[in-house]
């Protein structure tokens, strides 16, 4: 349903970045792994490939009703032979104001340490006055025996350096497919 919405949302206004807005850099690491829940209770998982760097620059939206996507595709070893498809999107998305004048329910919640940390990662902590309500969203299609489609709406501060999210799809066998999204190698 969120793979919908969102793609109605891109068909109806062309993807584009403002000059004005500065490009986020989305560092991380992927990792695959398989995990046997046949039985009672499910095992431990196994890994497969681990800590495969990933870098994508996805650069900020500015207008409401923009929005700008990142994307990666890749293939990673599973635990005693296989792959794992993994086709990844990033997005930023500047949604419309709607009859309120309200494009959110209000400023970003930092405070404390968040607030330090936001501003290290280069980002004002005030969003846009062109763009209130600018959000993430990361989504992870996995092919294969996998066959799982996983996303998450994230505020920038979630969302930066990197997203961390866990998708797996089950065979019939109860055996899990699965793709960890990481900020620091395991």
């Amino acid at each position: 349903m969120n793979r919908i919405l969102l793609s109605v949302l891109l068909l109806s206004q062309p993807l584009s970045a403002a000059v004005a807005e500065p490009e986020l850099e989305l560092r991380g690491y992927i990792s695959a792994w398989t995990q046997d829940c046949a039985g009672s209770s499910c095992q431990l998982p196994k890994p497969g490939e681990r800590n495969r760097p990933v870098l994508l620059r996805l650069a900020l939206p500015a207008a409401p009703g923009e929005a700008v996507a990142a994307v990666a595709s890749e293939r990673l070893g599973l635990p005693g032979g296989g792959e794992l498809q993994a086709d990844i999107n990033f997005y930023a998305i500047c949604p419309y104001v709607g009859k309120s004048g309200l494009a959110s329910p209000g400023p970003l919640p930092l405070s404390g340490g968040a607030l330090g940390e936001y501003a290290e990662r280069g980002m004002s902590a005030q969003e846009p006055k062109n763009c209130a309500g600018r959000y993430f969203q990361a989504q992870v299609s996995l092919s294969g025996r996998a066959g799982a489609f996983c996303a998450a709406a994230l505020n920038a501060v979630d969302f930066t350096p990197f997203p961390v999210l866990i998708c797996a799809g089950a065979a019939p066998d109860g055996t899990r497919f699965g793709l960890t999204l990481h900020r620091q190698p395991f």
